[in-house]
């Protein structure tokens, strides 16, 4: 019996199949990073706050004003629908103080953002329905996704708000 001699020769890099391996996996991962790269470069960065950093370092003001809410007590109501794409709906608010009575507010602003697009962010003003504290608007959104959504009233010169996220759907 004959055993084969191996006459490969493996001191030749490019001939070598492990170092081939390597290095397809190096160009895949340097392309990959390339596209990810483009991408970030390309589309939107997400930052919609032009001041962001000077937002940041108000922090303390904004939980001051937070803890201030917290000690009036009021409580909004917000009729909200589900909202489909550019389909109107009736929104509702009802502004009640810490018994749970009706309470008279000068203003009611519903302020609209689109996460991916500040060129869709808006304010709905809310009119009063007559009813003490009750206020209505129609309101509808032309893109569906998601949207962060700012409920504010204002007495005086108290402002109190409430946010929430919500969907918008296919008008199917």
């Amino acid at each position: 019996m004959s055993k084969a001699i191996d006459k490969r020769n493996w001191s030749v890099a490019w001939k070598n199949p492990f170092v081939i391996s390597w290095f397809v996996i190096l160009i895949v991962v340097v392309c990959v990073n390339f596209f990810m790269v483009s991408m970030a470069i390309v589309t939107n960065p997400g930052l919609v706050i032009d001041d962001f950093y000077e937002k940041g370092k108000n922090m303390d003001q904004t939980l001051a004003a937070q803890k201030r809410m917290d000690e009036m007590g009021w409580q909004l109501q917000v009729g909200l629908p589900g909202l489909k794409e550019g389909k109107s709906e009736r929104i509702t608010l009802m502004v009640l103080d810490k018994e749970g009575q009706a309470l008279n507010v000068d203003t009611a602003i519903l302020y609209y953002y689109r996460p991916s697009d500040r060129k869709l962010d808006g304010e709905q003003v809310l009119t009063s329905t007559g009813v003490i504290g009750e206020f209505e608007a129609n309101f509808s959104l032309n893109t569906k996704g998601k949207w962060d959504l700012i409920m504010e009233v204002t007495q005086g010169d108290l402002v109190y708000n409430i946010g929430r996220s919500i969907m918008v759907q296919d008008p199917e």
